[in-house]
C-alpha cells in the first residue's frame, strides 16, 4: 500500500515531508512552554559579554552608571505563555533568600554576585561575604569585586568585616552631612561628578549565607548587622542573606527585607509569600522557588563557560572567577583590614592627648588609650600566656614615661615575679612577692589614702577637681595574678574596697590582672564586684565561654595579646595590645656593640 511504503533508508513519506518542512516559515506560538526543569546559566541569561581595558569582562552594551538590576534566573508566567527574567533592584531594599536544606540558597547567592560582577566593575560594586553555609561564596573569593569572604571558623575576620562596614557607613554619614546629601541618589550623583573619588567604594553588598549561624559566632553581631541594614540603605550598603526558614529571622528583622525569594521550604505552610504556591515547588529540584507574587522560578547557575550542567558547578564558578580576574587590570575591592597578630610597642603613639596607649581597636584600627584621670581603675582577665603580664608592663612603662616620680608612684603585687624587671627604683614605691609583704604594703597604702579623704563636706567642685586639700603623687597599685592574692583564706587587698569609689579624688588607681580560671566565680569577689559596679574599664582576653559573662563580655578564644575591651566611652571593642619590648639599658647596648 502506498501509505505504508518506505524509502530505501527506511523513512516513510511522512518522515520525508516533515524533514523538508523543518525550519521553514514562522513557528506556531507554543501554548505550553517547557517545564522549569533544567537551569539556565548566567552566560545564557545575560546580554553578550565583552572584554575591554576600562571595564574588564563586562556587558557589551551597558551605560557605566546604569542601575543595579541583576538577572538571577527565569520566572514562569503560564498565564502570559512566557518566561521572564528573574531580577530585582537592590536599591529598593535588602534581599532575603529562604529555603530548606539543599534547596539552592548558596548557589542563588553566588549567581547574584556573579550577575552583578559581570555588569559592574570592582570600582562600582563590592562584596563582603560571611560564608556560614557551604563553600559557594568562598569559591568567589578571588573575584576582584569581592573584598573578603569569612567563614564561621574565622570569627575575627567576621568581626572585622562588620566593623569595616560600620566605619564605612559612619564615614559616608559624615560626608552626607558635609555635602548636604540627603538621599542615596544624591550620593551617586556626587560620585559621578567626582569620578568615584568620594571614597574607595561604590555600591557595597554584605552577603550572609546562613543567617542563623551569625548568632553562633557572636550574639552581638546580629544587632550590629541590623543597625547596618537600617543605616546602610541610605548609604548604598545592601544586605543579602540566606536562611533555612523564616523562623531563623526574627519578625522585627524580617521587615528590613523588602525583596524576598523563597526556595523549597520544609513546610510550605510557613511560607511568608504564598503557602499554596510554595506547596507546588517540586522537591529535589535545587533552584526552584516562588517570587512574592507566587510565580514559580528557577535560579541560574553561576557559570559562563558554555556548559549548562550543575554536576561540575565548582569548576564552572572557578572558570568564571578566573575570566573576570584576568580581564580586570584596575584595583580590586578594598580588602578587610585585620588586626595585626603582633603589634610592636614602638608603633603606638608616643604622645597621645590624654592617657596611656595600650594597642589598637578593630573598628577603625585606631589607638586605644586608657585615661586614668577619667577612669581610675582597670581590670584584665585572661588565660595563662595570653598577654596579661605583658599588658601590665605596657601600662607601667606608660606611667613612668608620662609622669615624673613626683607625679606618680607605683606599687607592685607580683607573686610570680613576672614584673620584676619593671621595678624602676625612681617610680616603684613598693614591691610585694608574698602574702605577708602584700599585707604590709596594703596597710600602708590604706593609711596614706585615708589621710587624703576630704575632711570637710563643704568642698567646692573646683576644689574637688583640683584636689587642693592634699599634695603628693598619684599612687598606682598594680596587681598581677589577682587570683593568687584573693584566696579562700583571705584577700590582702580587701581593706581597699571602700576607697575605690573615691579614688579619683584621692589620686588612687587600681590595676588588676586575673587568670580566667574560676573567673566566673570571681565576679562575686567584693573587689571585682565594686569595680564592675563603678563601670571600670575591663579587658577580657582569651578564655573559655563557660566562665560566663565578665563585665558584660562573653569570653572566647583569642590570639595572644588580643582581648575584648568594654569602656563607657567607646562601648565594646576588640583590641590588639602592644608587645612590650623594654628599651635597652646602657650596659646592654655596650655588650651588643662589642659583639658586633
Amino acid at each position: 500500500m502506498t501509505g505504508s511504503s518506505t524509502s530505501g533508508s527506511g523513512e516513510s513519506p511522512l518522515d520525508l515531508i516533515l524533514d523538508r518542512l523543518q525550519g521553514q516559515g514562522t513557528p506556531a506560538r507554543r501554548i505550553w512552554l517547557p517545564p522549569l526543569n533544567e537551569p539556565s546559566t548566567l552566560g545564557q541569561l545575560l546580554p553578550p559579554l565583552q572584554r575591554t581595558p576600562d571595564r574588564g569582562l563586562n556587558l557589551a552594551k551597558r551605560h557605566r552608571y546604569a542601575g543595579l538590576h541583576p538577572i538571577v534566573g527565569i520566572i514562569d508566567r503560564p498565564k502570559l505563555q512566557a518566561f521572564d527574567a528573574l531580577s530585582f533592584s537592590p536599591t529598593t531594599g535588602h534581599l532575603a533568600i529562604v529555603g530548606g536544606p539543599r534547596s539552592g540558597k548558596s548557589t542563588l547567592a553566588a549567581s547574584l554576585i556573579g550577575s552583578i560582577a559581570l555588569a559592574h566593575t570592582p570600582a562600582e560594586t563590592q562584596f563582603y561575604c560571611l560564608d556560614f553555609g557551604g563553600s559557594a561564596l568562598s569559591a568567589l573569593a578571588e573575584l576582584p569585586h569581592v573584598g573578603s569572604v569569612a567563614s564561621r571558623l574565622q570569627p575575627e575576620r567576621v568581626h572585622r568585616t562588620i566593623a569595616e562596614l560600620v566605619a564605612l557607613i559612619e564615614s559616608r554619614r559624615r560626608k552626607f552631612a558635609d555635602e548636604g546629601i540627603t538621599t542615596a541618589a544624591s550620593w551617586m550623583e556626587h560620585v559621578r561628578t567626582n569620578d568615584l573619588a568620594a571614597d574607595a567604594y561604590g555600591d557595597v553588598f554584605l552577603v550572609i549565607d546562613h543567617w542563623g549561624a551569625l548568632r553562633d559566632v557572636d550574639e552581638g553581631l546580629e544587632d550590629m548587622v541590623v543597625d547596618l541594614a537600617g543605616a546602610g540603605f541610605m548609604a548604598d550598603l545592601h544586605l543579602v542573606v540566606t536562611a533555612g526558614s523564616w523562623s531563623e529571622i526574627r519578625p522585627e528583622i524580617r521587615e528590613l527585607f523588602q525583596n524576598r525569594l523563597e526556595l523549597r521550604l520544609p513546610d510550605a505552610s510557613e511560607s511568608q509569600l504564598d503557602p499554596k504556591a510554595a506547596a507546588l515547588v517540586p522537591e529535589g529540584r535545587p533552584g526552584r522557588g516562588i517570587t512574592p507574587d507566587g510565580s514559580q522560578f528557577l535560579s541560574a547557575l553561576p557559570r559562563i563557560d558554555g556548559t549548562t550542567s550543575a554536576d561540575d558547578l565548582a569548576q564552572g564558578i572557578r572558570s568564571m572567577v578566573q575570566a573576570v580576574k584576568e580581564a580586570w587590570h584596575g584595583p580590586p575591592a578594598p580588602p578587610v583590614r585585620m588586626l595585626p597578630e603582633l603589634l610592636p610597642f614602638d608603633t603606638l603613639p608616643t604622645e597621645p592627648e590624654r592617657g596611656i596607649p595600650i594597642g589598637i581597636e578593630e573598628e577603625a584600627l585606631s589607638p586605644v588609650v586608657l585615661d586614668f584621670a577619667g577612669d581610675p581603675h582597670f581590670v584584665v582577665f585572661g588565660d595563662s600566656e595570653c598577654g596579661k603580664s605583658n599588658l601590665l608592663q605596657v601600662l607601667i612603662h606608660g606611667i613612668k614615661t608620662r609622669h615624673t616620680p613626683q607625679e606618680a608612684r607605683i606599687i607592685l603585687v607580683d607573686y610570680r615575679r613576672s614584673l620584676l624587671d619593671s621595678a624602676d627604683p625612681e617610680h616603684i614605691l613598693g614591691y610585694a612577692a608574698s602574702p605577708a609583704a602584700a599585707t604590709g604594703l596594703i596597710k600602708d597604702i590604706y593609711g596614706a589614702m585615708e589621710k587624703r579623704l576630704p575632711s570637710s563636706p563643704e568642698l567646692t567642685p573646683e576644689q574637688l577637681r583640683d584636689r587642693s586639700w592634699w599634695s603628693g603623687p598619684d599612687l598606682y597599685l598594680i596587681v598581677d595574678d589577682y587570683d593568687l592574692v584573693a584566696t579562700p583564706s583571705g584577700n590582702a587587698l580587701a581593706p581597699l574596697v571602700e576607697l575605690l569609689p573615691q579614688a579619683r579624688d584621692i589620686g588612687f588607681h587600681l590595676i588588676l590582672a586575673r587568670s580566667m580560671a574560676g573567673a566566673g566565680r570571681a565576679i562575686l569577689d567584693p573587689m571585682i564586684m565594686r569595680l564592675q559596679e563603678m563601670a571600670s574599664p575591663a579587658l577580657v582576653m582569651s578564655g573559655p565561654k563557660e566562665e560566663g559573662r565578665l563585665f558584660g563580655l562573653e569570653p572566647r578564644r583569642l590570639p595572644r595579646g588580643r582581648g575584648q575591651l568594654v569602656h563607657r566611652s567607646v562601648g565594646r571593642r576588640l583590641v590588639q595590645t602592644a608587645l612590650f619590648q623594654p628599651p635597652p639599658r646602657p650596659g646592654d647596648a655596650q655588650v651588643t656593640s662589642s659583639q658586633a
